[in-house]
């Protein structure tokens, strides 16, 4: 049971964010399962499997402060004759009872290229149309609350526009090998003015993700013959992800435990490394995931665990991602090497 002192500090909190995404800064979009989401996470990801996928993406983030929720969709398809990959992807980020609202549709592109006998890198591009939207008449400003919690007054605010399209664009590059992987993400290289009001000067900060891991596989190694399939190994990945951006930077660390066709996950989220003064507090979580194949299709489950006095009350937030690899035609004569990341 909620005290109603901390369902006020929850719902200001809350407000918090949606007033200062409208007024300046975006509403920051991030899965806990990134690589069950790969086109956002990097372009290069698109076309990364020896056939094509298709992958869903729900998010429920801190249902008892509000209403944000995210969803995503997106195809990818490979070429070997081209070595190249392309795919597409829908995402709607929706933040409040304003309905303020982020649609991106981005068209993604990656090749390839072998380096050595191990290694290969996978440059790639993404080309993004944004839509930011608001229901003005439905938006709720900390000023329009009293102590105890009742809406008293209108809040004299400008108002924004209904909605601001945009273009913007994304460049990745990720080099792998069997066991091992590593990549960099830019994103909003075209830094484009974002702001619902018209009078905003503000563009959207550059942000930089760096992520890496690597693959152990427990037991016998598989023949040169394929022997024994890959899927009836044990696994356990180790993997990274740090995203940077001017007001803000956190750090996680996590693992998988695989074998099919299950899947554990466990990950700290929000490891401050460069602190600054003027920067937005690391939103910490641990989370846990649990993942299940049922032949091509892979489903993923995750819970955030939210730490700290305020955020440990905001209900976490719910994932679910779900996943259909097609399998390459059999008369296919060679396979480009796969990136080693886990599927969730």
């Amino acid at each position: 049971m909620l005290k109603f002192k901390d369902t006020i500090k929850i719902k200001l909190a809350a407000m918090l964010i949606i007033v200062s995404a409208v007024n300046c800064e975006a509403q920051i979009i991030q899965f806990s399962q990134f690589y069950s989401c790969p086109l956002y996470l990097a372009p290069s990801y698109a076309g990364a499997i020896d056939a094509s996928r298709v992958v869903v993406n729900y998010r429920n983030q801190w249902p008892q402060a509000g209403t944000f929720n995210t969803m995503a969709a997106s195809y990818d398809q490979h070429f070997e004759k081209i070595k190249s990959g392309l795919g597409v992807m829908a995402l709607r980020d929706e933040a409040g009872d304003g309905n303020l609202a982020l649609t991106v549709v981005d068209f993604c592109y990656s090749w390839y290229t072998k380096v050595s006998r191990d290694w290969t890198v996978r440059p790639g591009i993404g080309l993004k149309y944004n839509k930011r939207s608001i229901d003005f008449e439905k938006l709720i400003y900390g000023t329009m609350i009293n102590d105890r919690g009742e809406i008293i007054q209108g809040a004299g605010e400008e108002q924004p526009l209904p909605s601001k399209p945009y273009l913007d664009m994304q460049v990745s590059c990720i080099g792998y090998s069997a066991k091992y992987w590593g990549g960099l993400s830019v994103d909003h290289l075209l830094r484009p003015k974002a702001s619902l009001y018209n009078n905003d000067t503000y563009r959207e900060d550059i942000k930089v993700s760096a992520f890496g891991g690597a693959k152990i596989f427990v037991g016998a190694t598989p023949t040169a013959r394929g022997r024994r399939s890959m899927d009836d190994l044990q696994s356990v990945s180790f993997t990274a992800l740090y995203e940077y951006s001017k007001l803000s930077d956190q750090l996680s660390l996590g693992a998988y435990w695989n074998k099919n066709p299950f899947t554990l996950g466990v990950w700290v989220r929000g490891i401050p490394i460069a602190v600054r003064d003027e920067s937005y507090g690391n939103l910490d979580a641990i989370i846990l995931l649990l993942g299940y194949k049922i032949f091509d299709l892979h489903v993923g489950y995750s819970y955030d665990f939210s730490i700290g006095e305020l955020l440990s009350t905001t209900g976490g937030a719910h994932e679910l991602s779900v996943m259909y690899e097609f399998q390459p035609k059999a008369k296919a004569k060679k396979r480009h090497a796969a990136i080693s990341c886990p599927k969730l």
